[in-house]
């Protein structure tokens, strides 16, 4: 026989202990420090051109690429990439083999961007190591890998069952 879960077993909403809760004000804090560290230089970028930055090869990707590293919506990507484009950040060309596909590739001023941002996204995270200490820090990384390929998975298999 099931055991009905008491109150006292579900964590109240400002509980230190809320997963749901941590993940979501640890995003709009990484949100917040993107807003504020990154964006300066650059005048008005968007934080929803966070997924393109952070997920471009310096080499160039595909939109599709992007999209799904980034758990973005194809639309949504592309909206972004054409402001990037017109921010001179990027430069697009339609792959030969998919029309409705392009490759995106950093522009000298995007890849001077992408390489700034990635530096001071390393420090951030020499500061949350030096925080927490090394081996805690790829503890909580290996943690969050893990819990993405579950949802990846869970998706995936979801996916396939319609």
């Amino acid at each position: 026989m099931m055991e009905s879960k008491s109150k006292k077993d579900f964590p109240e909403h400002n509980d230190d202990k809320n997963w749901a809760r941590l993940v979501y004000i640890a995003k709009k804090h990484l949100d917040i420090w993107s807003h504020q560290s990154i964006r300066p230089g650059q005048g008005q970028l968007k934080l929803s051109y966070m997924p393109l930055i952070f997920n471009i090869s310096t080499k160039g990707s595909t939109n599709t690429e992007i999209a799904k590293r980034s758990l973005t919506a194809k639309q949504a990507m592309s909206r972004t990439v054409k402001e990037l484009e017109n921010k001179g950040m990027i430069s697009t060309q339609p792959l030969s083999n998919d029309k409705r596909s392009y490759q995106i590739n950093l522009t000298d001023e995007g890849l001077q961007f992408v390489q700034a941002a990635n530096l001071r996204l390393s420090n951030l995270v020499a500061n949350y190591k030096l925080l927490v200490g090394e081996d805690d820090f790829n503890i909580a990384t290996e943690v969050l890998h893990k819990i993405i390929r579950y949802h990846e998975q869970m998706n995936s298999d979801d996916a396939t069952e319609e």
